[in-house]
């Protein structure tokens, strides 16, 4: 039954990469016969590619499970990751939505719930990790106290002045601004906390955690770009949806179900060492 359920991890990585290649493929052809962002054959692959999130969530579900469900931090750790990529693509399909009943993309819409959703629970998920990486030992060290510090106030800044420099405020659109400033200060946060759990935890355990986490890192900055470049067309009105911006979305699901599954693997290694 272990070897079994062993078998899981391998079958969820290449169902993960198959799914990644497919699409990929798909993106590629509608890129190379020049169709439109707006053409219906590309609203078809921009509804259907978030089914790598989904996977990647029931990869998630799956692991909490093994982990002990909601009594352990790596339980919880594995469901709030999971919930998050559920939050996204319940994002994905609002906008689908619009787009199949003909309306342009509003900002800020019901598709927010889920794409701001997602932020506090990848939030909730690295610090749980953290935890259980061992980071919190780790804190206790003077120049890891520096570097926990100096982290999220450098990115924090770097968002600021990046994204919001020359930001415009119009007061009469309050939850626009609080989305325009949630959006790159929540991902900052997580990104952030990231990093510093992978500095402070990279040698517990032995390293079992440092792969998981560095694909955890590349998963939520590249979604952080993403969502940056999302953004930036909304506020614009140029966002069309369909190809381009959505292949980012895509390399984020991708990476973060693959980040899943290696925090799945973790359990085996750790129960076979």
């Amino acid at each position: 039954m272990e070897k079994t359920k062993e078998g899981f991890v391998k079958k969820s990585i290449f169902v993960t990469i198959f799914l990644f290649v497919v699409l990929t493929i798909w993106f590629l052809f509608l890129v190379f016969k020049h169709l439109g962002p707006d053409s219906k054959d590309a609203q078809i692959w921009s509804a259907i590619y978030q089914i790598i999130a989904w996977f990647g969530a029931l990869c998630g579900l799956y692991f909490t499970n093994l982990w002990g469900g909601w009594k352990s931090l790596m339980g919880r750790a594995n469901l709030a990751f999971a919930l998050g990529l559920l939050a996204q693509s319940f994002g994905q399909c609002v906008f689908s939505y619009y787009f199949y009943i003909g309306i342009e993309a509003p900002y800020p819409s019901v598709a927010d719930i889920g794409f701001f959703g997602s932020i506090p629970f990848y939030i909730y998920g690295i610090i749980l990790l953290s935890k259980v990486s061992g980071a919190h030992i780790s804190f206790k060290s003077f120049s890891n106290k520096i570097q926990a510090f100096l982290i999220p106030i450098g990115i924090l800044v770097l968002s600021y002045f990046v994204f919001l420099k020359d930001y415009q405020f119009d007061w009469s659109q309050p939850l626009t601004i609080f989305l325009d400033f949630g959006y790159p200060f929540g991902q900052a946060v997580y990104i952030s906390l990231a990093i510093v759990a992978y500095l402070l935890s990279r040698n517990f355990l032995g390293g079992l955690m440092k792969k998981p986490i560095i694909f955890f890192i590349v998963a939520l900055f590249i979604q952080y770009v993403a969502d940056y470049v999302f953004l930036y067309q909304i506020s614009r009105s140029t966002y069309v949806g369909g190809l381009g911006i959505d292949y980012l979305y895509l390399i984020a699901y991708f990476i973060m179900t693959l980040s899943l599954i290696q925090l799945g693997s973790v359990f085996y290694k750790i129960k076979n060492s």
